[in-house]
């Protein structure tokens, strides 16, 4: 009488689940209302025993989650549409944007000697702007792929990984003639470019803060957790003061201009966007004068 047609085959596991003394925690499914409508319930089971711990019969707690269900959906269907947007908006914007970068250094490179200086100025800050914005809309494009991501279950090998990725720096590496040293790190459950993109961004935000007043090291470490690998990229940077550690990753968050420090602040969110579609978190331990230490766990 509860189950829809298409449910009924689900009481057989459940029943056989409990009979093995097993309890059934917060299935998700659909069950009948007496006037007929349909229900998004979640079920928890336990079994029933009697003194000699012989199973008799099971408890049953049936939650009504449609209207959860219905707000998932909506938040599902509101994030996609965002998504897409955003992709479309910025697919759009980059041809227009760089046309005006090209232009503005023609003109700069032909007219150079025949503009005022303020006018040559004028010209410097268009051309500046949109290297910046394209700059934005690059970034912006890859935090938008970065919300499409879903594990494969593919093992990558992170000291392959750690290898390409201090070869893509290697100009930065030598600029700012730091010393690189790592852990021998594990083989994880994660697409390689996912794990590059996240190594990449925190080793090159290592080189980019480090303090100009000592020798730059940074660090990357792994140990193995309970359920979990969790990894770390540590440097003696100029550090983090208490207040941004969680601010940090918020999308466009920046603590420098961009006079002193590039970027568009969207490399630690995409961190924390492939981190958290793999299950694990992301964080900061710093202070300032003293480097950071970025965390990040990749389950299994």
């Amino acid at each position: 009488m509860l189950m829809p047609p298409d449910r009924v085959d689900e009481e057989t596991g459940i029943l056989a689940r409990i009979r093995r003394g097993e309890r059934v925690e917060h299935f998700e499914t659909i069950r009948r209302r007496k006037d007929g409508r349909l229900l998004d319930i979640s079920l928890t089971i336990s079994p029933v025993k009697d003194v000699d711990g012989t199973i008799v019969g099971a408890s049953k707690i049936a939650r009504n989650i449609t209207e959860r269900k219905r707000v998932d959906a909506e938040i599902h269907r509101a994030n996609r549409d965002l998504e897409q947007f955003a992709f479309s908006a910025s697919h759009d914007l980059q041809e227009p944007l760089r046309n005006i970068k090209i232009y503005s250094e023609l003109l700069m490179k032909r007219l150079g000697d025949r503009l005022a200086g303020e006018e040559h100025e004028f010209l410097r800050f268009v051309h500046s702007g949109a290297t910046r914005m394209e700059n934005l809309v690059t970034d912006l494009l890859a935090y938008t792929r970065s919300s499409q991501i879903h594990p494969t279950g593919t093992s990558t090998d992170a000291n392959e990984v750690l290898s390409a990725v201090l070869d893509t720096l290697a100009g930065a590496i030598r600029d700012s003639n730091a010393a690189i040293s790592s852990d021998k790190l594990p083989e994880v459950p994660m697409n390689e470019a996912h794990l590059f993109q996240i190594l990449q961004n925190l080793v090159s935000n290592a080189l980019k803060y480090r303090d100009p007043n000592r020798p730059t090291t940074v660090h990357v470490g792994c140990e193995r957790q309970v359920s979990c690998n969790e990894f770390s990229v540590a440097d003696n940077g100029i550090g983090i003061a208490p207040q941004y550690k969680e601010t940090i990753f918020e999308l466009f968050k920046r603590l420098h201009t961009a006079d002193q420090y590039s970027g568009t602040g969207i490399g630690l969110s995409i961190c924390q966007r492939i981190v958290e579609r793999y299950g694990g978190r992301i964080w900061a331990e710093s202070e300032v004068g003293k480097g950071s230490t970025f965390r990040f766990t990749i389950t299994g």
